[in-house]
């Protein structure tokens, strides 16, 4: 058996290269997958995506995080529990205590004279120079700051601003613009940007401490001190050792950008082999086919039906394991090549290096090895099954009709889809409406793809409409009527491939097109101030703003988290603005389905209607909610409101978060003009009035939602690839299938050279196959892509389709769709004529 395996492998071997590829770059896929994660998570587990690792300070205190508020608190938006200064006064009063000293970071930005230094991935913070002092940095140039009008910056920043020790420099802070002498620099260890005030200061601009930095007196045990520390605050962590480092994890980006690409390369993985696994089944399943007569003759020399399926599965097998060597090799090369391509464009945590291990080859080895096995079970099954006498049969007979079964279910799931389409638009303006566009849309897609061999019977009236009466179209339409299931092996991938190409492609746009519709609708300011992206307005410049005349109200916003307590404890989180209450109905347009914005104040708090109605509650109750930081926090519902999902759901006042986070700088300032006030002379009035460094702006309605579009248009790097690996598995499997297609149909196209069919009528008949097929794939994919994107958009907005289609993009797909069938059609049809026609006839 196992010889028989080998030769039957080793004589199909070249109709087996484009499976072997396949499953080879699926299996390098997964080894990078898991080789890069694997790295990611020996850097963080080393601390090395620690921005802070406090080795000079023994013994560091910082707040615990609620158990019920843990899962909040470690999110991107989560934010570090304070520390009471009453903690912090008993800490200093401890035996064996010698030193205490407080760190709380706050955002702190050095302007150059015409931008920002630092940004939403470029994070500068404002620390106390103890801080400095537990890292062990020393100055590079110049000294410590000591006044309160002095402070150091890390080399970058200096370098990039121009400034040395002894000059005088502008600074962003949470108060505003402050300025200070640069009393020296000191050396940068981090991506971020640093900051250093004197520790008074640091401590007024902070707020309260988020760590505690412990020295113990001359010859006390440091531990000892840890154990004193945890009697005495058994609220709070007391860290030693490596575990210092996690005291200042003040940004999660290297984090997320770490499991961002874990999860990027996981769906890769799992898409490649996913893909590898279907076209492998289909090869297996259409070689099967085309080998009834061979399993016939085994069958009649008494091989049993147990040895016919362990001869497809031996070969399988045999495939699996010569593409573990490639896979091998494909993923140690692609590990390195998708850490450079991630390192350049600024995705991957600072002092990130692939490291190798044997577990990811062993597991790309397995996957390599399973992949064509399982794929190759159910068509082993329908060979050992096959009698002799049936499978003789068959071979002289027409092919079979379409199964039922499949017919059936193709069906199903297209109503399933359009039921799915119809139930987003009448729930329109909800999230389960986004989410039944999205998944109908899915179930569309197999629905097609069950239905192709109909399909293909369906597009056979556009050969009349092209115009074609002669022996090509006669022969085209009567094989694809009399066979569907050939051509349909072609349409599937190339249907695939243009819905999910057009879907990764076109659904950030129309879903930041759709968003920003519904946020056009709902801001009803006249004006909007925005300081440089990703950093932010200090609070003064909303309360400057009130007082210019012609203003009738303004409010800044910050986006945070919270999640509702319900009894049976937190839920989901939930997007939240800090806000002006006063201002809030003067800069929005929505309604207030229960309740008055005359009631929204200092200790309330303003509801999504969706929200208040999953938890029950109502205007008058008392609602709890967990902050950003995982602590509790009451507040009573004052209105209860209805919004688009571009809204956040829930609306608090300033005052009762803000001092809980590390960066509370207003994202924005809106701002709504009194009527009888000239809007030009007001907007001119604002620029002259207010200052948060050179990119401050100020901008009428118009004007910042166009800027908003401008931004919303962000590198769609990820989305190209993804698109560019699914169009190459298409490919791949078009190629496969039209191989083994075409293969088959040897001794057909050579009887049609003997009775007198030129090479190219025979080429013709096999490119009008192609041409109709890939017409057909880019109807009905493009068709059932954009319904669903149309779906999606009128499920954002509430009621209004947003398409955002890049048409020289989409013209890329469709001819991309269209060379990758007329190559794969045409190319093993003209190999397949090279041989003579006589000749073929006797092979067969």
């Amino acid at each position: 058996m196992i010889t028989l395996i080998v030769r039957s492998v080793a004589a199909r071997l070249r109709s087996l290269l484009l499976s072997l590829l396949a499953t080879a770059l699926g299996g390098g896929l997964t080894i990078a997958a898991f080789a890069l994660q694997d790295s990611a998570d020996r850097l963080a587990a080393s601390g090395g995506t620690a921005s802070w690792r406090l080795d000079a300070v023994p013994v560091v205190v910082t707040g615990r995080v609620p158990e019920e508020g843990a899962t909040l608190a470690a999110t991107p938006a989560g934010e570090p529990v304070r520390l009471p200064p009453a903690t912090v006064a008993e800490l200093e009063d401890l035996p064996g205590v010698g030193r205490v000293e407080t760190e709380a970071p706050f955002p702190a930005y050095v302007l150059a004279d015409d931008r920002t230094l630092g940004g939403m991935t470029d994070r500068s913070w404002g620390h106390s120079w103890a801080l400095a002092e537990a890292e062990a940095l020393t100055p590079v140039t110049g000294r410590g700051p000591r006044h309160p009008g002095e402070v150091a910056v890390d080399e970058r920043t200096a370098a990039e601003a121009g400034l040395a020790a002894g000059d005088r420099a502008r600074i962003l802070t949470p108060e505003g613009v402050l300025e200070a002498r640069v009393s020296g620099t000191v050396e940068s260890r981090s991506a971020e940007r640093s900051v250093f005030f004197p520790p008074d200061r640091a401590g007024r601009l902070g707020g309260d401490p988020v760590a505690a930095l412990v020295w113990p007196s001359p010859g006390a045990d440091p531990l000892a001190v840890a154990d004193a520390v945890r009697d005495a605050a058994p609220q709070t962590r007391v860290l030693t050792g490596p575990a210092r480092s996690e005291a200042l994890l003040l940004d999660y980006t290297g984090r997320e950008l770490a499991s961002g690409m874990g999860r990027f390369l996981g769906m890769t993985a799992g898409l490649a082999l996913a893909v590898a696994a279907v076209m492998t089944a289909s090869l297996t399943a259409l070689t099967v086919r085309d080998r009834f007569g061979e399993f016939a003759l085994l069958r009649m020399v008494g091989a049993s039906a147990g040895q016919i399926r362990r001869l497809v599965l031996g070969e399988a097998l045999v495939v699996g394991g010569i593409a573990v060597l490639p896979a091998c090799g494909l993923g140690v090369l692609l590990t390195e090549g998708l850490a450079r391509l991630f390192e350049a464009r600024g995705v991957l945590p600072d002092g990130f290096a692939p490291v190798f291990d044997w577990s990811s080859l062993a597991v790309g080895a397995a996957v390599v090895v399973a992949v064509p096995l399982v794929a190759s079970w159910r068509p082993a099954r329908l060979a050992g099954r096959t009698a002799p006498v049936e499978a003789l049969r068959a071979a002289e007979v027409e092919p079979a009709p379409l199964p039922r079964l499949r017919t059936v279910s193709g069906a199903a799931a297209v109503c399933t889809g359009a039921g799915l389409l119809v139930a987003s638009a009448v729930t329109a303006g909800s999230q389960g409406a986004v989410v039944a566009a999205l998944s109908g849309t899915a179930v569309l897609v197999l629905g097609a793809v069950l239905l192709s061999p109909l399909l293909v019977r369906g597009a056979l009236p556009l050969l009349r409409l092209a115009g074609g009466r002669g022996p090509v179209t006669l022969l085209v339409r009567r094989e694809l009527w009399t066979d569907p299931r050939r051509a349909s092996g072609t349409l599937v991938p190339l249907l695939v491939t243009t819905a999910v190409a057009v879907l990764l492609l076109f659904q950030g746009s129309t879903t930041d097109s759709a968003l920003l519709h519904s946020y056009g609708q709902r801001i009803a300011a006249q004006a909007v101030v925005s300081g440089a992206a990703g950093v932010g307005l200090p609070e003064q410049v909303a309360r400057a703003a009130e007082q210019v005349p012609g203003v009738a109200a303004a409010t800044g916003f910050r986006q945070t988290v919270t999640a509702a307590v319900g009894p049976a404890g937190p839920g989901a989180s939930l997007t939240t603005y800090l806000v002006a209450p006063e201002a809030v109905p003067h800069v929005y347009r929505f309604d207030a389905v229960a309740g008055s914005w005359e009631d929204f104040g200092a200790d309330a708090v303003a509801l999504n209607a969706d929200v208040a109605r999953d938890h029950g509650w109502r205007v008058g109750d008392t609602a709890t909610l967990l902050g950003p930081d995982g602590v509790r926090l009451e507040a009573r519902i004052a209105v209860v409101y209805r919004a688009g999902i571009e809204f956040p759901a829930v609306l608090l006042p300033r005052a009762s978060l803000a001092p809980r986070m590390l960066d509370s700088m207003d994202s924005g300032v809106y701002v709504a003009l009194d009527p009888e006030a000239d809007p030009a002379q007001t907007l001119r009035a604002l620029e002259r009035s207010l200052d948060a460094g050179p990119e401050t702006r100020v901008t009428d309605r118009a004007a910042h939602l166009e800027q908003q579009e401008q931004l919303s248009t962000g590198d769609d790097w990820i989305l190209h690839l993804m698109v560019a690996l699914v169009a190459g598995y298409a490919g791949i499997s078009a190629v496969n299938s039209l191989l083994v297609s075409v293969g088959g149909r040897g001794r057909r196209f050579a009887l049609l050279r003997l009775v007198g069919a030129s090479a190219r009528q025979v080429v013709g008949v096999v490119a009008a196959e192609t041409l109709l097929v890939c017409v057909t794939a880019l109807a009905v994919g493009s068709g059932v892509a954009l319904l669903g994107l149309a779906a999606m958009s009128h499920a954002l907005t509430g009621g209004t389709v947003v398409l955002a289609v890049a048409a020289d993009q989409y013209a890329a797909v469709a001819a991309t769709v269209a060379a990758i069938g007329l190559a794969a059609g045409t190319l093993p049809a003209v190999v397949a004529l090279r041989s003579r026609p006589l000749h073929v006839v006797r092979r067969s």
